[in-house]
């Protein structure tokens, strides 16, 4: 996405999966950039679902050293898992407040990425996005963080439109690999199938006045306007659910 060398990306997964399904094929052509990619993984993923027994501690350190496997393959250096075990406790929300700022003020990040506050279905992603908004709005506020861009990947709600689309067609296969090291989550659900397939759809159909350029994409949103508009909105509890 970009040729600056000295770009920082930070990257929010509301579950240790989410960089891989949303932007993986992104994640591998920054890398390749030598641009800095920080991967912030919020909760421990305890409660997905699966067909298998295993506890929740059984799964959280499963899925544990999935994302460490599936980071490694898209060559990130720069992991931190907060390992919340939810997003819905006013305790864990202060934990998150507290490492996430630590996390911004120390990288001082070019582009944020997080799922949309809106747009994406699951009810963890969206109050983690609003929750990552909060953040950012008090740090900017208090000018501690400096003015980056800030953009939504695609997991659990498909964009009608989209501000940026990026070739991923030489990072498909590598991108397969990290969703797929997460074999806890595709022994029961075929992830890396439906995303790539919707990669490939977002490529072939991505303008309806000229030949496709790309084999797979990934779309992103802008969320810079929302700096604003989410500066005056306080996230609030929610059910709780994986």
């Amino acid at each position: 996405m970009s040729k600056n060398l000295t770009q920082t990306l930070l990257i929010i997964s509301p579950h240790p999966d989410d960089l891989e399904i949303g932007m993986g094929g992104t994640v591998a052509s920054e890398v390749a950039l030598a641009n800095k990619v920080v991967s912030v993984v919020l909760t421990d993923g305890r409660r997905s679902q699966r067909s298998f027994d295993c506890s929740d501690e059984e799964m959280a350190e499963i899925r544990n050293r999935e994302v460490k496997a599936a980071a490694n393959l898209l060559g990130i250096k720069d992991l931190y898992c907060l390992a919340l075990p939810n997003l819905y406790s006013p305790k864990n929300q202060e934990t998150l407040f507290q490492e996430l700022s630590d996390l911004l003020i120390k990288y001082q990040p070019d582009r944020v990425y997080l799922p949309h506050p809106k747009l994406d279905r699951h009810p963890s992603h969206s109050l983690g996005a609003e929750l990552v908004l909060a953040v950012i709005v008090k740090l900017i506020k208090g000018e501690k963080l400096t003015p980056l861009r800030l953009w939504a990947y695609e997991v659990w709600g498909l964009f009608p439109s989209w501000d940026l689309l990026v070739d991923i067609s030489q990072f498909v296969e590598q991108k397969r690999e990290a969703i797929n090291a997460h074999q806890s989550q595709v022994t029961d659900i075929a992830y890396a199938d439906g995303v790539l397939g919707l990669n490939r759809w977002r490529a072939v159909f991505s303008d309806p006045h000229h030949l496709p350029k790309n084999a797979y994409a990934e779309v992103f949103i802008s969320l810079d306007s929302y700096l604003s508009s989410w500066a005056k909105k306080t996230p609030t509890s929610r059910k709780r659910s994986e």
